[in-house]
């Protein structure tokens, strides 16, 4: 068990350093985003793929581990939640494992904030292009009308567009 369990605290250790790494990735990524650099958005794009697919395999080591500990406690692995092993820990795993829940926690609300920034920086940015194609494009409404009858009627200035169409 105590294998099963230092393994456990191996895969939550790696997990904690790779979301450590993607929260640093995701604040380059908003300043990539607000400097409209868009090269380094797409190499920290591809850096994040990487570290997420790390970060697969080490969800599958510890649900692996989950799964062994559940067995040789007698309990479902779906039913087994991080306080359940602490009868089966050491004291050093005890405060390991505390110390890697308190902090894995705050990395993801940190995360969870900064990807909600970026979220909105991006649709921003994508609201401004539209516009601008739009604007460009001549596919909006024109905010003029016809006033007046016959020959005195004021009619709205022909489409000039500086663009044709929007592909």
């Amino acid at each position: 068990m105590q294998q099963s369990m230092d393994r456990f605290c191996e895969a939550l250790s790696a997990e904690r350093e790779v979301h450590r790494e993607l929260l640093r990735l995701s604040a380059r990524k908003r300043d990539a985003i607000t400097s409209n650099d868009v090269s380094s958005l797409d190499k920290i794009v591809k850096n994040e793929e990487t570290l997420l697919s790390r970060l697969g395999h080490w969800e599958k080591v510890r649900k692996a581990c989950v799964v062994d500990l559940a067995k040789e406690v007698g309990r479902p692995a779906g039913e087994i939640v991080l306080k359940d092993f602490f009868e089966f820990c050491t004291e050093r795993q005890k405060e390991q494992l505390s110390d890697l829940h308190t902090e894995l926690g705050a990395l993801l609300e940190k995360q969870i904030t900064i990807n909600e920034i970026n979220k909105r920086l991006i649709e921003s940015r994508l609201e401004y292009i539209n516009f601008s194609l739009e604007t460009a494009v001549g596919g909006g409404q024109a905010a003029y009308h016809n006033y007046g009858d016959g020959q005195n009627a004021v009619r709205p200035p022909s489409k000039t567009r500086i663009i044709d169409q929007k592909i």
